[in-house]
This record gives C-alpha cells, structure tokens and sequence, in this order.
C-alpha cells in the first residue's frame, strides 16, 4: 500500500496531514483484514480540491479500480469543517476499499442496477463495519418504487442524476436502492454483506427477490 499526498497551492498543515494520512494507514489495516480477496498494492492518491465533494462532508472518494483510490477534501474549510473530513476518512477507505476488492475478484457492473447493488455493497460495508451513518445509506419506505422504476425505464435516463442529485429532489438514488437491495439480501439469506460483496449482481437481486424478469438495461 502506498499514500500519494498531491501537492498544491493550498495551505494544508504538517498536523492535518500528518492525522488524514493515519487514519487512511488505521483502516487500511482493518478493512485489509476483513476482506482478504482484495489487492495487495493499493495506491490512495489524495487531492485538496474544492469541487466534486459531497456538501455534507466536505470530501469524496473514488475506486478507478482495484488498485487506484482517489480521495479528495476541501481544505478551506474552518476547523470544525476539517474535524469532519478527519472523522469521515475512515468510512471512505471502508467504502472505496469494498469497491476495490470487488473489482478484484474481478466482477463487473455494466446496468444501473449492477452500479446500484456495488455503490449498496459499499455502504453497507461502510455501515456495518466501519461504523459510519452515511446519509445516501439511508432509504425511504418506499424505496421499491425507485427500483421498479429503474426496472420500467430500463436504464433510458440520465445516470448522474439518478446517481447523485435528481430533478425532482431526490439525492442518491442508486446508492439508496443499491443499499435496500443489499440489505433484502441480508435479511432473507443471512449471509453477511462480506459474503455478498464476493456474488455476482445477478445472484444477489435473486437473494433480495427483485423481479428483473423485464428488465435489460443498457450495457
């Protein structure tokens, strides 16, 4: 594993840094223990930005793939804003690293629906074992409407917006029903989302019992 820290103009402190790259080494370490099936040489690559981060936090990851992480935080922000990109690092490895060792494996995801059940495996994984209480983890009742919907519209919409901010208000949609999906999962076969994260999306939607008799998407 290894920890690329970009440099920039931003004025980002020995103290801060030096704490935002522990916590990456600490859950690195137990995320490496509980899932055992992903790579040995994980690059984090990390960049002070202040766009495409999530407004809550102030921060944002992404698995390009099974060895390439990226993590990304505002570092304007006052002191209390910089607490919470520290606190948050930890569910981010969690979330991105169950990315990562998926991709491992290797499975692919090429519907939306696939893209929702990987974006559910990690929240859940984030969840569970990490401890966080992420926001786009957290559907509403319901939550079988916006599945179906993506099973009707057969993935013939925008996919960003049905992935982060909607027209109509919703936020997240694919991670929330990725999230309930996986969840139905876990309460009908009780396997654990560490074994689910290692099946293969068809097998998962047949454990969550979602009818995708009708439905092709676009791959």
């Amino acid at each position: 594993m290894k920890i690329h820290f970009a440099d920039s103009s931003y004025q980002v402190s020995a103290d801060f840094k030096q704490k935002y790259i522990a916590e990456i080494k600490s859950a690195y370490e137990e995320v490496s223990k509980l899932l055992p099936f992903g790579s040995k040489h994980i690059n984090f690559f990390i960049q002070p930005r202040e766009y495409g981060l999530i407004k809550e936090t102030q921060d944002n990851g992404h698995a390009h793939n099974s060895e390439f992480l990226e993590f990304a935080f505002n570092p304007t922000v006052d002191e209390k804003g910089l607490k919470v990109i520290l606190d948050d690092i930890k569910a981010t490895v969690f979330h991105e690293m169950n990315h990562a060792a998926r991709y491992n494996i290797p499975i692919f995801h090429t519907k939306f629906l696939d893209n929702c059940i990987m974006e559910g495996l990690a929240t859940v994984f984030e969840r569970d074992y990490g401890g966080s209480n992420p926001p786009y983890g957290k559907y509403p009742k319901n939550v079988a409407d916006w599945v179906q919907e993506i099973i009707d519209k057969n993935d013939m919409f925008v996919w960003q917006e049905y992935s982060f901010d909607h027209p109509d208000g919703r936020r997240w949609i694919s991670y929330k029903v990725g999230t309930y999906i996986v969840d139905e999962a876990i309460k009908n076969s009780g396997k654990t989302v560490i074994e689910l994260t290692q099946l293969e999306c068809a097998d998962i939607l047949k454990l969550a019992k979602v009818d995708v008799a009708n439905y092709k998407g676009l791959s």
